[in-house]
């Protein structure tokens, strides 16, 4: 499996022939845990791999002047994967294809999992932060119905559709669980699509489809793909 991904990686430059890149080094490690058949260190190292990114989304706010913070992520639009030549459909009608039974949707534990909210209105990331928890003025962390998620599988992200700045600061606490609203499981895309280190690749034709907004998320795709 290794050795069948890393043939399609950016080739280095030959004063470079003995490094290897970020791409085939994370392989490398993710193929010791999967002969291993450690699943869930394979899923660790997803969380370990997506943890900066997540942090930016919740901190940058604090950092920048108001509505001047990285924007939010877009279920599509981040992983930017296009038109799939090999299946002669784009990706979003491929992942709506495979929803998810409702019924086997994982809980997400904040603090734990892949949930990648942002913090961006001025008033909410002061309003929030210190006042939800335990002992707190508004007390312990608790879901409500402006709490929503899209879980995407097995790259086992959550990506947040609402409820951004209370989730921040469970994941902070690392208190509660939600329940997503849909899922989608991507497996049957990885015979089509495989991530070179820089952009999405059809693999049938070797085109060019996409860019993910975050190398990471290539990055997780492949680590799903051993899973």
């Amino acid at each position: 499996m290794l050795a069948k991904i890393a043939k399609f990686i950016r080739t280095p430059k030959p004063a470079d022939a003995t490094k290897k890149n970020e791409l085939e080094l994370l392989l490398e490690r993710a193929n010791y845990f999967f002969e291993r058949r450690n699943v869930a260190a394979l899923e660790d190292l997803q969380r370990l791999i997506l943890r900066p990114i997540q942090s930016t989304h919740m901190a940058d706010a604090y950092l920048k002047q108001d509505h001047g913070a990285v924007s939010a992520f877009h279920t599509w639009n981040s992983m930017g994967i296009g038109f799939i030549p090999g299946l002669q459909k784009n990706f979003i009608e491929f992942a709506l294809e495979h929803e998810m039974d409702k019924k086997i949707l994982p809980l997400a534990k904040l603090g734990r999992d892949n949930l990648l909210p942002t913090s961006w209105h001025p008033s909410s990331i002061v309003d929030s932060i210190g006042q939800i928890g335990e002992g707190r003025k508004y007390g312990s962390w608790t879901k409500d119905s402006n709490h929503k998620l899209t879980f995407m599988y097995p790259l086992n992200i959550y990506w947040v559709d609402g409820g951004n700045h209370s989730i921040t600061v469970g994941i902070i606490l690392a208190e509660g669980y939600i329940l997503p609203s849909v899922g989608y499981n991507l497996s049957a895309l990885y015979p089509h699509v495989f991530f070179d280190g820089e952009r999405w690749v059809d693999t049938k034709t070797g085109e060019k489809i996409g860019k993910p907004r975050y190398k990471e998320l290539g990055y997780v795709f492949e680590i799903g793909r051993l899973i």
